[in-house]
C-alpha cells in the first residue's frame, strides 16, 4: 500500500529553472478555474434561485465563495494556497447545490468532473482538498440528516440523501479511489512537464552557447564582425540621439606574420590572446572591442564631442604594445598602426566608415608603423588614385608601356662608365612619365612586383646580350631587387635561367639588395645570396648606412659593393659637421673588408671631388648623367668611345 502511495504521491523535484515555467502555467490554470467557478456560480445557483425563491440564500452564498477568489487573484495568482481555496469552492458548488437537481450517479459523476477539471493544475494536494471536501461534505450532512438539525432555518428534507453513513462510506471510497487514479494521472503529468522543461533548458543553453559562438572569436572571446555588425547600429542610434560622434578605430599588429612564419601559430595566437586582455584593460566598458579576423582588431569608441578626446586613448594603446611580451618563454617586442574614422564628421554611412578607418590605418603603416592617423579626404582621394594605378598597371604591363631606363656609373678614376644601374619607368599612354616613387611602393603592396621584378631580370639580360654583341662586354649592369621578390620567389632560379637562355656572362649581372632584405631572414638569405655569387652575379647593398648591418654581418655576406646612400651625399653641401665622420667611415669599412663602394646621388662638382678626394671608387648621379633609355646610353657609351 505504501508503495502504490509513494508511486501515486511522490513526484519528481521540479528544477529551479522549470519553476518560472510552472508558475506561469498555473497562473493560466487560475483563470480558467475562476471563469468556471462563475460558470458554476451562475449555473448552480443564480439560475436555481430564478425559479426557488428558497434558494437565494445559495446565491449570495455563492458569492461569498467566488468574488474572494476574484479579489485575491492579483495577490495569490500562481501560489499554492491559491489552488487550494478554489478546489474547496469548486467542491462546495458540486457537492451543495447541483445535487438538489441531480440523482445520486449524476452528482458523483459531477463531483469525478469537478476533480478531474482540478488536475489541469498538475498538482496533487488541489485534488485531496477537494476530496477531503466532499468526503466532509457528505459525513456532515448525512449528520445533519440523523440528528434533523436545519440550517438557516430550511427544512431537513433539503440536505436529504435519502441514504446512511454506509453510503457515505462507500461513496468516500469511490472518491479516494478517484483521487489514487487522478493523482497518477498528475504524476505523470508532472514528469512529462519536467523532462520537456529540462529538453527546453538544453536546447535553449545550446542555442545560447549557439549564439555567443556565432557572434565571438573563439580564440580570443572577443566579439566578432557579426556581433559588430549589430551593435553599431545600436551606436550609431545613440549618436544621433544624443547628438554625439563615435570613432571607428581600425588597429592592426606589425610585422604580426613574423612571428607566425619564425616562433609558429602557437605563439602567435597566445600573442593574439594577450592583445585581447591588453585591450579589455586599456577601454572602458561602454566601447565595443572586436577582432575582425587575423591581427585585425575594431574598436567603437561612442559618446564624446571631440576628436581630441580620442588622443589620450589612442596614444596609451601605442604606448601599451610597445612593451615587452613575455608569452610562452618567449620575449617579443611588438607595435600597432591605427586608423581612426569619425562618425559623422567623416561618413554617416556605417560601411563607408569601416572602409575609411582600414584607409588610416593602412596609411600610418606607409608612414613607418607604430603610429596613427586619422581619415581625411585628401588621403581618400590619395587611395583612390593609387586604386587607380592598381588597376591600370596589368594592362600597361601588357600594352607593354613599362620600359628599362640606365643610370651610368662611373670610375672616379678614369672618369669612365663602367656600368648602370638598370631602373623601371612607366610611360602611361595618356599621363606620360609616372614616377617611380608612385608605382613602385603600390607594386610592393599589391605583388604586383614580383611581375614586375621577373620582367627586369629578363629584359637586363637581354640588354647585356645587346651590349655584348656590340662590344660593350665588360660593363656591369646592376638590377634592383625588392625585400617581397627576393621572399617570394626563387631569385637563384630566375637568375640561373635567364643567364643560360641568353648566353651571357653572369659577371656582367649584379643585384641591389636594401640592407633590411639582408637582415630580415639572416640564414636564409645569406644562402640564398652564396647561392647567387656562386653563379659570378655581384651583389650590392643599396642605400648603405641607413639600415641596421653590422661589420660582423657584412663579413659574413659574400658582398662585393656598398652603395652609400644618397642622404649622405646630400650632407656634403650641408653645413653638418659629421658629412666627412659619416662618409669616411663608409669608406674606411669598405676598404677594410676589400668591397668597393659607389656613392649614388652625385649632383655636382663639389659632391665629386669631395668624394675623389677620399679616393671613393665608383660615382652615380644626375652631376654625370640622368637614368636614359638605352638607345640614350648606347649613344653615350659611343661618344665615349671616340674621346
Amino acid at each position: 500500500m505504501i508503495r502504490v502511495f509513494n508511486r501515486i504521491f511522490v513526484y519528481p523535484q521540479i528544477p529551479n529553472f522549470a519553476k518560472n515555467s510552472f508558475r506561469l502555467f498555473h497562473i493560466q490554470s487560475d483563470k480558467v478555474m475562476i471563469s468556471l467557478l462563475i460558470l458554476q456560480w451562475i449555473i448552480s445557483t443564480f439560475i436555481t434561485s430564478i425559479y426557488y425563491n428558497t434558494y437565494l440564500y445559495g446565491f449570495f452564498g455563492g458569492a461569498l465563495i467566488v468574488v474572494p477568489i476574484i479579489i485575491l487573484f492579483p495577490y495569490l495568482k500562481g501560489e499554492r494556497y491559491y489552488r487550494y481555496f478554489i478546489a474547496i469552492a469548486m467542491m462546495l458548488f458540486s457537492v451543495i447545490y447541483i445535487q438538489q437537481y441531480l440523482g445520486r450517479i449524476e452528482m458523483h459523476f459531477h463531483v469525478f468532473i469537478a476533480m478531474a477539471i482540478l488536475t489541469l493544475y498538475k498538482d496533487i494536494l488541489p485534488i485531496v482538498i477537494a476530496a477531503a471536501t466532499t468526503i466532509t461534505h457528505h459525513i456532515v450532512f448525512n449528520y445533519l440528516q440523523l440528528y434533523e438539525i436545519s440550517l438557516f432555518d430550511m427544512p431537513v428534507m433539503v440536505f436529504n440523501y435519502g441514504c446512511g453513513f454506509d453510503i457515505v462510506i462507500l461513496h468516500a471510497i469511490f472518491v479516494i479511489s478517484e483521487l489514487l487514479v487522478l493523482g497518477y494521472i498528475i504524476r505523470m503529468q508532472i514528469e512529462h512537464s519536467v523532462h520537456l522543461n529540462i529538453t527546453q533548458d538544453q536546447v535553449s543553453k545550446l542555442n545560447k552557447e549557439l549564439e555567443h559562438t556565432s557572434l565571438h572569436d573563439s580564440l580570443t572571446g572577443l566579439p566578432n564582425r557579426l556581433y559588430l555588425n549589430q551593435q553599431i547600429q545600436k551606436v550609431m542610434k545613440n549618436a544621433i540621439k544624443n547628438d554625439e560622434k563615435f570613432a571607428i578605430i581600425f588597429l592592426d599588429l606589425d610585422h604580426f606574420k613574423n612571428i607566425n612564419d619564425t616562433l609558429g601559430h602557437d605563439i602567435g595566437d597566445a600573442l593574439l590572446q594577450t592583445v585581447a586582455n591588453i585591450l579589455t584593460n586599456n577601454i572602458d566598458e561602454k566601447s565595443l572591442i572586436t577582432r575582425i579576423g587575423g591581427d585585425e582588431f575594431i574598436i567603437v569608441i561612442p559618446g564624446f564631442k571631440n576628436e581630441n578626446d580620442l588622443l589620450p586613448v589612442i596614444n596609451n594603446l601605442l604606448k601599451e604594445f610597445r612593451k615587452e611580451f613575455f608569452v610562452k618563454g618567449y620575449s617579443l617586442r611588438l607595435s600597432a598602426s591605427i586608423g581612426v574614422a569619425l562618425f559623422p564628421d567623416d561618413s554617416t554611412n556605417i560601411n563607408e566608415l569601416m572602409k575609411y578607418a582600414d584607409i588610416a590605418m593602412y596609411q600610418a603603416k606607409s608612414d613607418g608603423r607604430d603610429n596613427f592617423g586619422f581619415f581625411t579626404q585628401k588621403l581618400n582621394k590619395k587611395i583612390h588614385n593609387e586604386v587607380d594605378i592598381i588597376n591600370d598597371m596589368q594592362r600597361a604591363f601588357y600594352d607593354n608601356e613599362f620600359k628599362l631606363y640606365y643610370q651610368p656609373k662611373i670610375d672616379v678614376k678614369s672618369e669612365k662608365i663602367i656600368g648602370a644601374e638598370v631602373l623601371l619607368r612607366w610611360h602611361h599612354y595618356e599621363k606620360g612619365m609616372i614616377a617611380p616613387n608612385i608605382f613602385i611602393p603600390i607594386s610592393e603592396s599589391t605583388g604586383f612586383i614580383l611581375t614586375l621584378g621577373k620582367f627586369v631580370i629578363e629584359e637586363s639580360a637581354k640588354a647585356i646580350k645587346r651590349f655584348e654583341m656590340m662590344g660593350y662586354d665588360n660593363l656591369l649592369i646592376s638590377i634592383n631587387v625588392s625585400t617581397r621578390q627576393f621572399q617570394n620567389t626563387d631569385l637563384f632560379q630566375d637568375l640561373q635561367d635567364v643567364i643560360i637562355e641568353n648566353d651571357i656572362n653572369p659577371k656582367q649581372l649584379g643585384i641591389e639588395i636594401t640592407e633590411s632584405v639582408m637582415m630580415q631572414y639572416i640564414e636564409k638569405t645569406l644562402l640564398a645570396l652564396k647561392k647567387i655569387k656562386d653563379l659570378g652575379i655581384s651583389i650590392y647593398i643599396d642605400d648603405f648606412g641607413t639600415g641596421y648591418s653590422s661589420l660582423s654581418y657584412l663579413k659574413k655576406f659574400p658582398i662585393d659593393t656598398l652603395k652609400i646612400d644618397k642622404t649622405f651625399v646630400d650632407d656634403i653641401n650641408g653645413t653638418s659637421n659629421n658629412k666627412e665622420l659619416l662618409i669616411n667611415t663608409i669608406l674606411a669599412m669598405g676598404k677594410t673588408l676589400g668591397l668597393k663602394v659607389v656613392a649614388e646621388g652625385v649632383e655636382n662638382k663639389e659632391q665629386y671631388e669631395f668624394l675623389k678626394q677620399r679616393e671613393c671608387d665608383i660615382i652615380q648621379g644626375y652631376y654625370f648623367a640622368k637614368p636614359m633609355c638605352e638607345e640614350d646610353f648606347l649613344r653615350l657609351l659611343a661618344k665615349e668611345s671616340k674621346e
